[in-house]
């Protein structure tokens, strides 16, 4: 497989590109007036309608052979407040699971996601792939990682854990779409510190948890999450 690194250190393929050109041309057909920034092709918000593209979430995870990647998509509109989500998709062509929100309402395939207060996920914590060189954490939870950023967020609105804990330095495109899922259910999410509400455009990049919004407020709580000392053992 053709791979290359950006200068970010992050991994680019030629399926990243194809998959970025051929999103792109289906947009610009259906919808000739919107703009549209995405992680490969570029691009920036306009005035109006613009969509986020992340034509692979997940590129390191491909690349290995595991399962949890794939092209997430938002549509957002400036609203009074600021950028909103208009509708938003991911679609994880491995494991063959399609979540989207429109108007609203969260789906997993043909089934509306029912709220996250109905529920009880299992003890589970989602952590980036390279939380233990930055951060420690007191929790009784168990830490997983299966993809990229918006398989987390997706899985949390699904209810497969209880909360997904996104590192910095992520992009628009990285979580619009996981973001109003997991609001669509009732979920929470909350900037690490301090508590701010996560921006997808104007914050973007700040780390952030989000999840029910139990599991949010304890992650929130003094010491729970410490960011590591370079003299720190564990």
């Amino acid at each position: 497989m053709w791979v290359e690194h950006k200068g970010d250190g992050s991994p680019v393929t030629k399926a990243d590109v194809a998959a970025d050109r051929s999103i792109r041309g289906f947009i610009t057909a259906h919808f000739p007036g919107d703009d549209i920034a995405s992680e490969e092709l570029g691009g920036q918000l306009g005035a109006g309608p613009t969509w986020l593209v992340d034509p692979i979430d997940g590129t390191s995870c491909f690349v290995e052979g595991l399962a949890h990647w794939g092209p997430t998509v938002a549509r957002v509109v400036p609203g009074r407040d600021g950028w909103v989500v208009d509708c938003a998709a991911l679609y994880l062509p491995r494991v063959e699971e399609y979540y989207f929100v429109e108007h609203g309402t969260g789906w997993f395939g043909d089934d509306a996601l029912p709220p996250l207060s109905s529920r009880q996920p299992p003890r589970s914590l989602y952590f980036p792939s390279r939380f233990h060189a930055y951060a420690n954490i007191e929790t009784r939870c168990k830490g997983r990682n299966v993809g990229g950023t918006a398989a987390h967020l997706a899985l949390v609105a699904r209810g497969a854990a209880e909360a997904a804990i996104v590192a910095p330095g992520w992009h628009p495109w990285d979580t619009a779409a996981g973001l109003a899922l997991i609001d669509a259910v009732g979920g929470a999410a909350a900037c690490l510190p301090g508590g701010a509400t996560p921006d997808i455009v104007g914050r973007a990049g700040e780390p952030f948890v989000a999840g029910t919004p139990a599991a949010v407020a304890s992650l929130l709580a003094p010491g729970i999450i410490r960011p590591r000392r370079r003299e720190d053992p564990r």
